[in-house]
């Protein structure tokens, strides 16, 4: 259903304080696949979910997908982190007042929304269009099911994993022509403590 808005006073979601670089590096991106390769604690999936909040907001019936290896990982990682984005900033919550916590969907006013799913193969992925693509922890998803994905995603795509070893995305995705290859680790992230940087060296 596509929702007509009144002309609302467009406003960043997120003030300076409030983000990463990792933040204005996917954002003010002009390649089309965004890949974030980063260790634990980096920030990057915050920071994308982040990303996808403002780009709900500024484009209005917009369908933003975010996949997961599987549901419970999807609620301990990027579905985690949107709710906890979403309680941490009012100016968010003002424009996304709506969660379906049953179809995990969150709903912005403009008609936007942001969906959380997973996929058991490459048929089921057929399955819907969007206007955006996050692959949350894409070294735990088949490279045939990103890739019906992928097709059938208008705008763009963004895909995380944690440094590991290689897999579909060093083969297929890095190095193509309007990819961007985005590298971090936890001393990108100063919203850690000092004692939680030191665990992690």
């Amino acid at each position: 259903i596509m929702v007509e808005v009144e002309s609302i006073e467009v406003r960043e979601l997120f003030s300076v304080e409030e983000r990463l670089y990792l933040y204005d590096l996917n954002i003010n991106s002009d390649k089309r696949v965004l890949v974030n390769q980063g260790g634990t604690s980096s920030g990057k999936t915050y920071s994308i979910m982040q990303v996808l909040f403002e780009l709900g907001y500024e484009e209005p019936n917009s369908v933003i997908t975010v996949v997961g290896q599987d549901i419970p990982n999807l609620k301990v990682g990027a579905y985690r982190d949107a709710k906890t984005i979403m309680s941490n900033n009012d100016l968010v919550t003002e424009f996304y007042p709506t969660i379906n916590e049953g179809e995990r969907i969150i709903k912005c006013i403009n008609g936007s929304l942001i969906e959380f799913t997973s996929y058991k193969d490459a048929q089921d992925a057929k399955n819907g269009k969007r206007d955006v693509l996050f692959v949350n922890e894409g070294n735990g998803i088949p490279y045939e099911i990103l890739w019906q994905l992928d097709m059938r995603t208008r705008e763009k795509v963004f895909i995380d994993y944690n440094t590991s070893a290689r897999f579909w995305v060093h083969e297929h995705v890095i190095g193509r022509e309007g990819v961007r290859l985005i590298i971090s680790d936890h001393r990108s992230n100063r919203f850690l403590s000092e004692s939680e940087h030191q665990r992690i060296e």
